[in-house]
């Protein structure tokens, strides 16, 4: 990876970010070390030089100045260490008594607070720290302490600092470079599958290291979103070859006998009815893809409401009773009419053309003399939940195709005489997940066992 795009990247930025916090976060604990320990030596020797001054002006209270001059003297020769700076000058600046000269240039006539370099016999400079007072009519009073250890003490904690702080810097930089590469290297990762699957490959996938970080659950969702997509694309294919397939049929016989039609001087009444007919079954299945497409896309949510379940089963079950006699099945609904309300949060219209769908189906392949139940129960899961049984002494589905007839154009071998379009229990299988149900096919032994589970409208609640 080239050097500017690793600055450009944003975790590098961040690490910059905080290199700048952490920084003045070290710069401010140097501050109060420097305040704690180096300014406390220097109060300390502050109190030192103020103490030894008021002894010293005691001295000169009682015994005058001469008295003083003979005590900064004693005090000089105690003094084997050389640690203390004495001076007592006259109104003209001329040294009386003290082991300093003369009188130093930095020193302003009004007193205070100085520092400044004593020279010593043997030419060196000593840093002093000192206080002058007035003392008498004119006479000038300054006394000072050695500050050599303060001062090297001082130029070891700065120099400390300094490298401290470039080593905290020089970390801080060097570990935001390493953590923007690594970063960066994850994020070419998924560039680089991103830039295959835009190519065209779906079946592309971002390697997982199992980290469990954020980059790893950031790649497993993208990696589930590619799924998803790859099974929708595939659905896409699926659907276009089955229309291709299964409407090439009706539409040449359609196009057969218009063509027929069109060559008779007087078309037959039964000619045109019949080509009539295989037209709306065309648009039939058209409407039933489209209205599929609308369910999975969650057009119908917005409308979602509570509805009572128990009704819609049972205005289904009044619908069919008709047409299960005239094909001599008995539409058995125990219960029903006494049955209480079972409310679920949907839409009223999907849930009864489910349901529609599954009893057409069940009358459909049901041999004269069978029968159907249809049963309303709540489930056994820990979420509340209504599960509606339509159950049949059909044919049945064998297990392996389960599965396969939930999809688009899906026709088993024993219906391709029957009406249809193989769009039926797509539909269903469409409401089931956009109501956060389930539909699953049994076996009913004999015949087939149609379940789909509805959570309760208290466990389901409205989606944002």
């Amino acid at each position: 990876m080239r050097l500017p795009a690793l600055l450009r990247t944003s975790v590098f930025q961040l690490t910059l970010v905080y290199m700048a916090l952490f920084s003045l976060s070290v710069l401010a604990l140097f501050t109060f070390i420097y305040w704690s320990t180096l300014g406390y030596l220097e109060r300390q020797t502050n109190a030192i030089i103020e103490t030894e001054i008021k002894g010293l002006l005691e001295q000169a209270d009682r015994r005058g100045l001469v008295g003083l001059v003979d005590v900064i003297n004693e005090r000089v020769r105690r003094d084997t260490e050389n640690r203390y700076a004495y001076l007592l000058v006259d109104a003209g600046l001329r040294p009386l008594a003290g082991n300093v000269g003369y009188w130093p240039r930095e020193f302003d006539r009004s007193g205070g607070w100085y520092d400044f370099l004593k020279a010593e016999t043997d030419g060196d400079l000593t840093p002093v720290r000192a206080l002058v007072l007035g003392v008498g009519p004119g006479f000038r009073l300054m006394v000072g302490r050695d500050i050599r250890e303060l001062e090297r003490i001082n130029a070891t904690f700065r120099d400390a600092s300094l490298w401290g702080l470039s080593l905290t810097l020089g970390l801080a930089l060097i570990g935001g470079l390493l953590v923007g590469w690594s970063a960066q290297r994850r994020v070419a990762q998924i560039n680089r599958t991103t830039r295959k699957i835009i190519a065209g490959d779906l079946s592309q996938r971002v390697p997982v290291r199992g980290t469990d970080d954020e980059y790893d659950e950031l790649i497993a969702n993208l990696n589930a979103m590619l799924d998803q997509i790859e099974t929708l694309m595939g659905g896409i294919r699926h659907v276009g070859d089955s229309i291709a397939h299964d409407l090439r049929g009706p539409l040449t016989r359609l196009k057969n006998r218009l063509e027929t039609l069109a060559g008779e001087s007087s078309p037959s009444r039964e000619g045109i009815a019949e080509s009539v007919a295989q037209a709306e079954a065309l648009l039939a299945t058209f409407n039933a893809l489209l209205r599929i497409a609308r369910i999975e896309s969650g057009a119908y949510r917005s409308a979602f409401a509570d509805v009572d379940l128990t009704r819609i089963v049972r205005d289904v079950c009044e619908l069919y009773q008709a047409a299960a006699e005239e094909r001599r099945i008995a539409l058995e609904c125990p219960g029903l009419e006494s049955a209480p309300p079972a409310t679920v949060f949907g839409d009223r219209e999907l849930l009864a053309q489910a349901l529609t769908n599954v009893l057409d189906n069940a009358i459909k392949y049901t041999p004269e003399g069978g029968s159907i139940r249809i049963a309303l129960d709540r489930g056994a899961g820990a979420v509340q939940t209504y599960v509606v049984r339509v159950a049949d002494t059909g044919p049945g589905i064998d297990p392996h195709d389960r599965e396969r007839v939930l999809q688009r154009f899906a026709r088993l071998d024993q219906a391709r005489s029957l009406p249809g379009n193989g769009l039926g229990l797509s539909l269903v299988k469409a409401v089931a997940d956009q109501h956060d149900g389930r539909l699953c096919l049994k076996d009913n032994r004999p015949g087939l066992l149609v379940e789909l589970e509805l959570p309760a409208s208290a466990a389901q609640g409205p989606k944002p």
